[in-house]
């Protein structure tokens, strides 16, 4: 497994699975972390919905336990912040757990560089799911939200 750090502060993710309900109503969900030069990450959330286009943008701040808080940009998020970590990562795939906020409950999203996870990630993804204390309250929620093409 990867660094878990390194491997989601940059770069396009597709989130394949995942425990929030947000995602039962709204289609193609991706994350972009695009890293600052001060530590910071800028984390840009992209979906569609009802065929519309959607955004939602924030800054991570680095924690000193390994994880990150996210806080909105906008002035509907701006105040609200939540605690996220990656639990696992692998080679294209990661595990990530957040805090609640007011507008979501708690729960965890499996990553992917592309919009599906290949057979072999699958099973990585389910072996260190099985793994992780921190995952066993979500798994029995966990969904793949619908990308297109799939």
């Amino acid at each position: 497994m990867a660094r878990v750090t390194e491997a989601v502060v940059s770069g396009t993710w597709f989130v394949v699975r995942t425990s929030l309900p947000l995602w039962r109503t709204r289609d193609n969900p991706s994350v972009t972390y695009a890293p600052l030069p001060d530590g910071r990450v800028v984390d840009t959330v992209r979906f569609t919905r009802r065929g519309r286009a959607g955004l939602i943008i924030g800054v991570d701040t680095p924690l000193p336990d390994g994880g990150w808080a996210w806080r909105g940009v906008s002035l509907l998020t701006r105040f609200t912040v939540s605690r996220w970590q990656v639990l696992a990562a692998g080679d294209g795939w990661a595990v990530t757990v957040f805090e609640r906020t007011p507008f979501t409950p708690a729960g965890l999203d499996v990553y992917a560089r592309t919009p599906s996870l290949s057979a072999a990630q699958a099973q990585e993804v389910e072996a260190a799911l099985d793994g992780l204390a921190g995952a066993q309250p979500f798994r029995a929620a966990l969904f793949s939200p619908r990308h297109d093409g799939r």
